[in-house]
């Protein structure tokens, strides 16, 4: 008698648990190390069916780089209120951090994924553009608002942003290298917005303001 054909609903969790398995053996090893073999025994699925639905390695890491970008996108209803919208900037290194500490094998291979992987790299490069542009409407918002000051000449909002994004894709794996014990990522992120802030955007945020020289 044939073999009743998986729900989409059971397929989907099957996948899931593909992820998630591989997700775990990336993390605790590297990418390089782990076998398409070990993804399936850790998933409790057959090599066949993890070929079935991943028929590469490449291409479970370009599916994990997708929800690693989910869990670190701006949320969809981002705040209207300028304020609002400062104060989640303010406290979006915390949310990074903790983005970054479930796929932290991208953190650590990030770098060396992206210059063997051509598809990867564009997916990267892509979500970089669209993220960049998101950032800084946001960033606009809250100088428009005067709770940031603007950048100046050379210095763009662009940049500042830039920066802002450097810290959050390289700070875990600077700190694990060099200051595991030592060092807030979050702390780092928001050293970046700080020096930058008014004291109205200070007040708003419930910072003293600067001492007056």
């Amino acid at each position: 008698m044939p073999q009743a054909a998986r729900s989409p609903q059971r397929a989907a969790r099957r996948r899931a648990d593909v992820l998630a398995a591989a997700r775990r053996l990336f993390n605790q090893e590297s990418v390089g190390a782990v076998t398409m073999g070990q993804i399936a025994q850790q998933a409790g699925v057959s090599p066949g069916n993890l070929y079935y639905w991943f028929p590469a390695k490449a291409e479970l890491v370009r599916a994990l780089f997708d929800e690693w970008n989910a869990a670190s996108s701006i949320p969809a209803t981002a705040p209207g209120d300028a304020a609002a919208v400062l104060a989640m900037l303010w406290e979006r290194g915390a949310a990074q951090q903790k983005a970054s500490a479930e796929y932290g094998f991208f953190q650590r291979e990030l770098f060396s994924l992206l210059h063997t992987d051509p598809i990867l790299a564009a997916r990267y490069r892509s979500n970089y553009e669209t993220r960049m542009r998101e950032f800084v409407g946001l960033v606009e918002r809250v100088i428009a608002a005067g709770l940031l000051r603007e950048p100046r000449p050379p210095v763009t909002v662009r940049e500042l942003v830039h920066l802002r994004w450097l810290v959050a894709e390289t700070a875990t794996p600077f700190c694990e290298a060099v200051a595991p014990d030592g060092v807030d990522e979050g702390a780092l992120a928001r050293a970046v917005i700080e020096g930058w802030l008014t004291d109205a955007g200070r007040a708003a945020l419930g910072i003293e303001p600067e001492a007056q020289s």
